[in-house]
C-alpha cells in the first residue's frame, strides 16, 4: 500500500537512532485518491512507526509504503520513504522572477515557524524547486540557502490538494522530469553568469568576442537556435540580466563586480595600465606643485607666530610684576586682619571679665532691655518650665461611622463602582480595572496599580465598596523592613488595624509608592505572613492591603517573587473633579468576596504558551476563580491573567533575550505583547 502521510512527531530510541510517528491520510492509487481512516486501519494508535528515520520532520509530508511490523506497539512501519514536497501558491505575486523579489523581501504565509523546502508555483503555470524557505515567529517567509543556481522547473505539473487537519496542502502528484531551470541566486552573480553565458555561446559559434555588441547579437541568435532545459536556463539568466540592467539600482549595487569582470579582459587592462601611468604623473605633478604653494603658507603662519610669542612672553613678564605687587598687598592685608582679630578677641575677653566682676550690673541692664525684646513691643515670656519636647500623640482613624449604600450583588457593585469612577475624574469607563482590584481582594491577592492615575484608581475603589474607609501609607526609601510599615508618619498599617478590628465591612491600607523600599525585604514577607494568619494585622480581619507603584530615581526593580502574593492592574490617566457620589460598600459575607469556578481551560493555555511562569499557577487559580463572578468570557479572563501576572512575572524574572525568546514562542505575531512588556519594563525594572 501506497501512503501519503504526516509526521506528527520525532525522538530518538535508546540507542540514540532517529525514529518518528506518521499519521496515514490517503492511499495514493491511479484513480481517485482514497481518504485512510487512520484508528481503523492502522491499530493501535493510529499511526505507522517510521525506525531510522534521518530525514524525519514535524508537520512535514512523506509518501512511503506501509509493511507489518508484528509485535510492536504499531502494527505497521515506514518502507522506502520519500519526501513530499508541499506546493506554495505563488502566482499572484507573478513570474518566477517576480516571485524570487517577492520572497527575498518576505512574504506572510501561515504555517509552523522554521525552515523547510518546498515547490513554488509560479506565473503562468510553473513550478519552481524544491527550495529552502524559513518562517520567522512573525510569520514572514523568506528565501534561504545555497545551491540557488540551478533549480528545476516544471511546466504544466499536476497538483493536487490534500486535507491535512481542517486545512488544504498542495502537493505535486507527477514525476516528470524538468522542463526547465532557473537561476535564483544573487543579482550580481547572474548579471555575472550571463555575460560568462554570452561570451561561451559567441565563442562556441566562432565570432569576435571583442566586438560587445556584435558579441551580444551573435550570442541572442545562438541561444534562440539551441533548444533543452540547459539553454533555456542560459536564455533565463539573460532575460533576468536584461531586467536588472534596466534598473538602476541594481546596476549600481552591481558595478562593482561586473568592472571587475571587465578589468582582466587583455585590450582592457593594457589601456588601463596606460591610463595609470599617465594618471599618476600628472597627479605627482600637481601634488609637488600644491605642496609647494601649501609650504610657502606655512612659512608666512610661522613668522606670524613667533612675532606673536615675542609680544606673549612680553604680556607675561608685565603680568609677572603685577602679580608680585598684588602679593605684597595681599599680606600687607592679612597682616591687618590679625591685628583687628586680637584686638576683638581682647575686648571680648574684657567684657566677659567685667560681667563676671559685676553680674548685678548686668542683671540691672537685663531689666531695662526685656520690654523691648518682645514682638511689636509687647511683652515677652519666657518658659522656663516647659519641657524640652513632647511625644506626638499617636494618630487615630474613626472608621465607625464610614458605611455606605451596601452592594449585594454584581449589578449593585457595577454601578457603585463606576460613580466612585467618575468622582475621580475617569471617563474612559474604568470600571473592568475596579472589577479587577475587587477580584484581587476577593482572590487574597494584593493589587498593585500602575500609570498615571493609580493611587486615584484605588481611592475610587475605596470610595465604591469599601464605604470610603481608606488609609494612605507613602512608603519611604528607609523603609526596609516589614515591621518599617507598622508605624510610618501619619500612621502606619497597625493604626488601619485599630480602627478596621470591629468594622465587618472591607477597609483599605493603600502602599503608594511601594517600590521606593526593596520589596523583598520589605513586602514580600509581609504578604507571605498574611497568607498564612500571621500578620500584625490578623485581629483585622476586614483590613485590606494594596500598593501603587511609581516612576523616578528612588525606585528599586520590583523582584519576580511578588507575583506569586500579587496582581499587577495598569491604568491610564484621570482628571480632578468636583463630583460627589454616594459611598458604596459590600460585606465581608457577600457573594461577591466568593470565587467561582477556576478557568483551567485559560491557565492551561497560558502556562502552554509562557512554560517560564509556571509558578504563578496558584496565584493564576485563585484570581481566575474570581474573575468568572464578573467575566462570562474565557478571553476576557485570559487577558487579565496574562497582563496582571504573566507579563509582570516575565519583565522581573527573564532577561531581555529570553524575554525575546518567550515572545517568539507565544506567536506575538502583531507585536501587542512587545509593547505592552516595554511599558512594563519602565516601570517595574
Amino acid at each position: 500500500m501506497k501512503v501519503l502521510g504526516l509526521v506528527q512527531w520525532t525522538e530518538r530510541d535508546k540507542r540514540g537512532s532517529p525514529i518518528a510517528g506518521v499519521r496515514p491520510l490517503v492511499e495514493i492509487q491511479k484513480g481517485e485518491w482514497r481518504t485512510i481512516e487512520a484508528v481503523e486501519e492502522f491499530p493501535s494508535r493510529g499511526q505507522v512507526f517510521w525506525p531510522n528515520a534521518q530525514v524525519a520532520t514535524e508537520n512535514s509530508l512523506v509518501i512511503f509504503h506501509a509493511e507489518s511490523n508484528a509485535g510492536q506497539k504499531d502494527d505497521f512501519k515506514v518502507v522506502d520513504p520519500k519526501p513530499a514536497y508541499e506546493v506554495l501558491d505563488l502566482r499572484r505575486y507573478g513570474t518566477p522572477t517576480e516571485v524570487r523579489a517577492a520572497l527575498i523581501e518576505g512574504i506572510h504565509l501561515p504555517g509552523q515557524f522554521g525552515t523547510a523546502r518546498a515547490l513554488v508555483w509560479c506565473k503562468p503555470d510553473l513550478l519552481v524547486g524544491p527550495v529552502e524557505l524559513h518562517r520567522v515567529a512573525t510569520g514572514t517567509v523568506k528565501l534561504v540557502g545555497t545551491n540557488l543556481h540551478r533549480l528545476s522547473a516544471y511546466k504544466g505539473a499536476q497538483v493536487r490538494a490534500v486535507p491535512v487537519d481542517h486545512a488544504e496542502r498542495l502537493l505535486r502528484v507527477d514525476d516528470t522530469a524538468p522542463s526547465s531551470y532557473v537561476d535564483w541566486d544573487d543579482d550580481a552573480i547572474v548579471l555575472r553568469r550571463a555575460l560568462e553565458s554570452a561570451v561561451r555561446v559567441a565563442k562556441q559559434a566562432g565570432h569576435d568576442t571583442g566586438q560587445t555588441k556584435k558579441q551580444v547579437e551573435d550570442a541572442a541568435r545562438a541561444l534562440a537556435s539551441q533548444g533543452g532545459p540547459d539553454a533555456l536556463l542560459d536564455r533565463y539568466r539573460l532575460e533576468r540580466a536584461l531586467t536588472l540592467l534596466e534598473n538602476t539600482d541594481v546596476v549600481v549595487r552591481s558595478a562593482g563586480e561586473l568592472v571587475e569582470s571587465l578589468r582582466e579582459h587583455s585590450t582592457i587592462k593594457a589601456s588601463l595600465d596606460a591610463l595609470s601611468a599617465k594618471v599618476r604623473a600628472e597627479v605627482e605633478q600637481r601634488a609637488r606643485a600644491d605642496l609647494e604653494q601649501r609650504l610657502a603658507v606655512e612659512r608666512a603662519a610661522l613668522e606670524e607666530t613667533t612675532g606673536a610669542l615675542a609680544q606673549t612672553k612680553l604680556l607675561l613678564e608685565t603680568r609677572a610684576q603685577e602679580l608680585h605687587k598684588a602679593e605684597e598687598l595681599l599680606a600687607e592685608a592679612q597682616s591687618r586682619a590679625a591685628t583687628a582679630e586680637k584686638a576683638a578677641e581682647s575686648a571680648v575677653d574684657a567684657r566677659v571679665l567685667a560681667a563676671l566682676e559685676r553680674p548685678l550690673e548686668l542683671l540691672a541692664e537685663v531689666s531695662v532691655l526685656r520690654p523691648f525684646l518682645g514682638a511689636g513691643g509687647g511683652r515677652a515670656e519666657i518658659a522656663t518650665n516647659a519641657p524640652a519636647s513632647s511625644p506626638a500623640a499617636p494618630p487615630q482613624l474613626d472608621w465607625a461611622r464610614a458605611r455606605g449604600e451596601v452592594a449585594k450583588d454584581v449589578k449593585a457593585l457595577r454601578s457603585s463602582l463606576i460613580r466612585a469612577a467618575r468622582t475621580r475624574g475617569f471617563q474612559n469607563e474604568p470600571l473592568p480595572m475596579l472589577l479587577q482590584v475587587h477580584a484581587a481582594i476577593a482572590a487574597g491577592l494584593m493589587p498593585i496599580t500602575l500609570g498615571p492615575s493609580a493611587l486615584a484608581a484605588l481611592t475610587a475603589y475605596a470610595h465604591g465598596a469599601c464605604g470610603g474607609r481608606l488609609h494612605i501609607v507613602h512608603v519611604s526609601p528607609s523603609a526596609i523592613q516589614a515591621h518599617d510599615f507598622d508605624y510610618a508618619p501619619g500612621g502606619g498599617i497597625m493604626v488601619a488595624a485599630s480602627a478596621a478590628k470591629d468594622i465587618d465591612g472591607i477597609s483599605l491600607v493603600v502602599l503608594e509608592g511601594a517600590n521606593r523600599s526593596p520589596l523583598e525585604a520589605s513586602l514580600v514577607p509581609l504578604l507571605q505572613l498574611a497568607e498564612v494568619g500571621l500578620s500584625p494585622f490578623a485581629t483585622a480581619p476586614g483590613l485590606r492591603l494594596a500598593a501603587s507603584l511609581v516612576n523616578g530615581a528612588t525606585t528599586v526593580p520590583v523582584t519576580p517573587q511578588l507575583w506569586s502574593h500579587a496582581v499587577a492592574i495598569q491604568l491610564g490617566p484621570s482628571a480632578p473633579t468636583t463630583q460627589v457620589a454616594t459611598l458604596g460598600d459590600v460585606a465581608r459575607s457577600s457573594e461577591l468576596f466568593a470565587p467561582g469556578d477556576e478557568p483551567k481551560g485559560a491557565i492551561e493555555a497560558l502556562l502552554d504558551a509562557w512554560p517560564d511562569c509556571n509558578e504563578l499557577r496558584p496565584a493564576m487559580s485563585r484570581f481566575g476563580a474570581a474573575l468568572t463572578r464578573f467575566y462570562d468570557e474565557e478571553d476576557r479572563i485570559s487577558d487579565a491573567l496574562l497582563r496582571g501576572l504573566v507579563l509582570p512575572y516575565v519583565v522581573t524574572a527573564l532577561t531581555l533575550e529570553e524575554q525575546a525568546e518567550a515572545l517568539a514562542n507565544a506567536g506575538d505575531g502583531d507585536g501587542a505583547l512587545a509593547l505592552a512588556l516595554r511599558g512594563l519594563r519602565r516601570r517595574l525594572a
